[in-house]
């Protein structure tokens, strides 16, 4: 570690701010969190909610489309 230290202090100060901002990299690496809540599933996508009004269109367009998928 002193080995560390003192390369350090040799270097430019610019150089010194290139190290210090390379370990805040590595500290914010550490600290995210490592699964998602459910809260958070629930504020990135929002549920979607439809009218009968909404849906009109898609059924108008299924007929000018005039073609009808297979029953399975």
């Amino acid at each position: 570690m002193d080995n560390a230290i003192l390369k350090y202090q040799q270097l430019p100060p610019l150089e010194k701010k290139e190290v210090a901002d390379f370990i805040d990299f590595l500290f914010t690496k550490l600290r995210k969190p490592k699964s998602h809540s459910p809260n958070t599933k629930k504020r990135e996508f929002p549920e979607s909610v439809w009218s009968e009004e909404d849906l009109k269109i898609f059924e108008e367009n299924k007929k000018l489309f005039n073609w009808e998928p297979p029953e399975w």
